[in-house]
């Protein structure tokens, strides 16, 4: 039999066991599906962006708060305003600390900004995640100059691989493909609110 067409027999009678079992829960979970997409870092030569903006590693007081900014305006619909400072606050002092490796880096388009970004690279393997480009400024390019520039930073560091995980139904997705990123692999997350 074909290797394919076993693998996905093998997948249809999984994903209908676990539909079965979760049927069967007295507390219906909402299920998440992310994907994990995969790029090597030398693609970057082949990334189209947007010139016409800037990006700055958060180094100095000005930047970081520009990144936090940025981050709340982001965020403050799905996650709640307060929620969303307090998370990007937390996550600041973590920018801040030398040793350790993740980075923010912040867009900026007529020295406004516009987008943020992590880069964590730790062990010849970079990750990307919070990715964040203001809804009037996306599909413009934008988010590709982002990307070509943290692909850039990590072949720099001796990173050959990059890796991210996205929503399954994110709108950034399709950016990703474009920029070359392949899907690797899938996660499932099983969310129970306990009321």
């Amino acid at each position: 039999m074909n290797k394919d067409i076993l693998n996905k027999l093998m997948k249809l009678k999984m994903d209908k066991l676990t539909e079965d079992k979760l049927r069967e829960l007295h507390i219906k979970p909402e299920i998440t599906v992310y994907d994990y997409m995969h790029i090597k870092t030398d693609r970057h030569r082949n990334i189209v962006g947007n010139t016409d903006c800037i990006i700055k590693k958060a180094i100095s007081d000005d930047i970081m708060l520009d990144g936090r900014n940025v981050d709340v305006l982001a965020n403050e619909a799905t996650m709640g305003r307060d929620f969303a400072q307090r998370r990007i606050h937390r996550k600041s002092k973590v920018y801040q600390t030398d040793n350790l490796p993740l980075d923010l880096y912040v867009c900026y388009h007529n020295d406004l900004p516009i987008g943020n970004c992590e880069l964590m690279v730790l062990h010849n393997i970079a990750k990307i995640e919070d990715f964040d480009i203001l809804e009037e400024y996306q599909r413009k390019g934008f988010g590709s100059t982002i990307i070509k520039y943290l692909l850039k930073i990590a072949e720099e560091n001796d990173v050959k691989d990059v890796y991210l995980i996205t929503d399954s139904s994110d709108t950034a997705k399709e950016m990703y493909k474009k920029c070359g990123f392949e899907k690797i692999g899938v996660k499932t997350e099983l969310f129970f609110e306990l009321k």
